[in-house]
């Protein structure tokens, strides 16, 4: 279970709880205007809403950096307007679609891939580890998943590759996913695929088991997400089909991708929310009430 909380300015902060009250009786979240509050709410479970403007909240600045600087952990969902107002459109077409955090009005979101909605390894990060690879840090998401518990699809697709030895790629055993618009996915350190190449796949559904094979410290799903053709460094595809091959990962390889990826990965059945970290995403939220 997710637990939600709407953090609001205090300025004018009737207002504001007015624009949230039929989105509130549809979804029940809790409602606070200060982020220390939001920020303990129920945590590690708990996704942040709130309006994202220059001036919200003062005393933070920037709330998505102040989040990610003192609360790492905390899954975001900044809705960009100004207005109580247009923060109460906003909220009712949420609320008419029955998507409690936006993503389904995406033109492509994820789910998020286990049943544990905490990451342990955020996209960028250790970079003087992976600067050994040519990495400007990791390169997708740790998320955590306890050995032989369910790892899922993160969107419809079709299986394209199926790694079953646990010591020939970093990944050790791992299953690559293409979906639409060019977007594929990874999921890497697994101790059982449960599905084959040429499978098509739905969105949630159980695709393999979660362990540390390959590369790894402990039980975990590493997931990537990458788009064709989105190269931070402009290499063309037989560079990285060769460094793919030798289990050299290929720096920024669909970069697009995966700061999409990072922004919309939600949980538990439900799409992923935005959680703004700069880095990896700006589209991939990682919420979920299911």
């Amino acid at each position: 279970m997710d637990y939600h909380i709407i953090l609001l300015p205090r300025f004018d902060y009737w207002a504001w709880v007015h624009a949230c009250k039929a989105y509130a009786l549809a979804f029940g979240p809790n409602l606070t205007s200060d982020p220390e509050t939001a920020a303990r709410y129920m945590a590690p479970r708990q996704v942040v809403t709130f309006p994202n403007f220059s001036g919200a909240f003062p005393e933070q600045g920037d709330p998505v950096k102040w989040f990610e600087s003192r609360y790492p952990g905390v899954r975001l969902d900044p809705i960009e307007l100004d207005t109580p107002e247009s923060l109460a459109a906003k909220l009712q077409e949420r609320v008419e679609a029955g998507d409690r955090y936006g993503q389904r009005l995406r033109p492509f979101y994820l789910l998020w891939p286990t049943d544990y909605p905490v990451i342990t390894q955020k996209y960028g990060a250790n970079p003087q580890i992976y600067n050994l690879w040519g990495l400007p840090g990791h390169e997708g998401l740790d998320i955590r998943a306890l050995t032989n518990t369910h790892v899922y699809a993160c969107a419809d697709g079709e299986v394209y590759e199926v790694n079953t030895k646990p010591k020939a790629h970093p990944y050790g055993i791992h299953i690559r996913i293409r979906h639409r618009d060019g977007y594929r996915t990874v999921y890497g350190h697994l101790a059982q695929a449960l599905v084959q190449v040429g499978d098509v796949v739905k969105a949630r559904q159980i695709i393999g088991k979660a362990d540390a094979t390959g590369n790894s410290r402990g039980s975990h799903l590493h997931l990537s997400l990458k788009r064709d053709g989105a190269t931070e460094r402009g290499e063309d595809r037989e560079v990285r089909g060769r460094k793919e091959r030798h289990g050299e990962p290929t720096r920024g390889e669909e970069v697009q991708g995966e700061r999409l990826a990072v922004e919309a990965l939600p949980c538990q059945g439900e799409a992923f929310g935005n959680p703004s970290l700069q880095s990896f995403s700006q589209t991939l939220l990682r919420t979920g009430d299911k």
